[in-house]
């Protein structure tokens, strides 16, 4: 079995664009703790917004952190069993929830990793 360099760059692009999910996910729940907190809660704007509209914005950004979360945990475990070459299946799992973030990379990791499947341990089960 030949290895190349091509699990490797799949893996280094889901830990990537799972890094940057993960900070998104920390800023939205920055600007949440913030607006729980008072700190973006002033009077001019909040005479503006009416109270319903504002819990329904907070519970969209909690949607958008929750999905951010799983966004970002996808590719980084996908991102570690690429570079390690253990598991095809969920390195291509994790190219695929990339494809979702960022289309570009992830279209990229994705085709990295489907060449690459004969290098992995346990390609055939998934």
């Amino acid at each position: 079995m030949e290895t190349t360099w091509k699990p490797i760059v799949a893996g280094i692009l889901n830990m990537i664009v799972g890094t940057f999910n993960l900070l998104g996910m920390l800023i939205i729940i920055v600007v949440l703790v913030a607006i729980g907190s008072g700190i973006l809660a002033l009077s001019s704007v909040m005479n503006l917004i009416p109270l319903w509209l504002s819990g329904i914005a907070q519970g969209l950004l909690v949607i958008i952190a929750i999905l951010l979360a799983i966004f970002s945990a996808i590719p980084l475990m996908g991102g570690i069993y690429a570079v390690q070459r253990k598991n095809w299946g969920l390195a291509l799992a994790g190219s695929i929830v990339a494809i979702l973030s960022s289309i570009p990379v992830g279209i990229t990791s994705t085709v990295l990793v489907a060449l690459a499947k004969n290098e992995f341990e346990s390609y055939d089960r998934f």
